[in-house]
């Protein structure tokens, strides 16, 4: 269960003061005493309490917002075109952005970070408990990308892969494909232990008993990719249509598959999972399971604009939307 926020109200009982009192201490106002000032300032640091920016952020029509984005990685491009996406989004509500990735700390460092400077966290993240990123938000709305909210305070855009990847394998069987693979990312649930991503469970349930035996793990990267595909195609022969955890690796697999001697698509067929405009422009251009990153981040922001309507500066009960990645076919498939 998450940490209950310390309130303004809370502080306030412990000094024995008004919530007005509180406000004019902590903004260091001078309507007040200044051993009542210090009075309200301990009780505030005994009880581990720190102002809301994003409730006083609603008092006052003349500050701007802030939101922080996490994303997973700058050397992915598909993170970078989302952010894009978002700093589009975000601009045109005269909001400011500060942009950050995991690779320069732990979910629960840059949630605990940004809190202290910004109204509300998008972004994608993996720590295994809720609570804990909650509880590092202290009382900062936090909107997930592919990971369904459960706990007050947390928010979701999902990604609903298991309608995407139907439409993909229906499509691919009207075009003759009947032997699928996969090839999965082998990093996707780190820090932790490797757990089975959501395409992987949705491509599990659809492509039938007969494919999932021809499932790889790869690193996150176009040498994985290549990599992933040489031995998916080695060790199951005659897959005629192979699914890879994103662009990035699946422009691997074509690689791979060329340096095999394996011609695209006569031989296999190879989709990637993102939708990256650099699929457009590869030999052969790559078919993909198109999530549509303008449409998760005007859903994120339509969150946030919820939040900022309700001026709900506690724990908010969880809200869900979800966004469903289309095929777009190109010469890979």
């Amino acid at each position: 269960m998450a940490r209950q926020r310390i309130t303004i109200e809370d502080v306030a009982r412990a000094a024995g003061v008004s919530r007005q009192t509180v406000t004019r201490a902590m903004k260091d106002m001078a309507e007040i005493s200044p051993a009542t000032r210090q009075r309200v300032l301990d009780a505030a640091e005994e009880l581990g309490y720190r102002p809301s920016r994003f409730a006083s952020n609603l008092a006052s029509s003349q500050r701007s917002h802030a939101i922080g984005l996490v994303i997973a990685s700058f050397r992915n491009p598909y993170y970078t075109e989302l952010a894009a996406e978002v700093l589009d989004i975000a601009t045109a509500r005269g909001w400011q952005v500060v942009v950050c990735s995991r690779e320069q700390g732990t979910d629960l460092e840059l949630i605990s970070t940004l809190a202290g400077q910004v109204d509300a966290i998008l972004g994608y993240f993996v720590a295994p408990e809720q609570a804990s990123l909650a509880s590092a938000a202290r009382g900062v709305p936090v909107v997930m990308f592919e990971r369904t909210a459960a706990v007050p305070g947390l928010h979701s855009v999902d990604l609903d892969f298991e309608h995407g990847i139907e439409a993909l394998l229906t499509e691919l069987r009207n075009r003759g494909a009947s032997r699928f693979g996969l090839i999965e990312s082998d990093t996707a649930t780190e820090p932790g232990p490797y757990q089975p991503t959501e395409r992987r469970r949705a491509y599990e349930k659809l492509a039938g008993p007969g494919s999932l035996d021809s499932i790889v793990l790869a690193e996150e990267s176009m040498r994985g990719g290549a990599d992933g595909f040489q031995r998916l195609w080695n060790d199951s022969p005659g897959l005629d249509a192979v699914l890879v955890f994103n662009d990035l690796m699946a422009m691997g697999a074509v690689h791979g598959a060329q340096a095999l001697g394996v011609s695209i698509p006569d031989d296999v067929r190879i989709v990637g999972i993102d939708g990256l405009s650099l699929g457009s422009v590869t030999t052969p251009s790559l078919s993909t399971l198109s999530i549509d990153r303008l449409a998760l981040a005007k859903t994120a922001a339509g969150i946030v604009d919820t939040l900022l309507e309700t001026q709900d500066a506690g724990p908010h009960e969880s809200i869900v939307r979800t966004v469903t990645p289309q095929p777009l076919w190109r010469e890979s498939a």
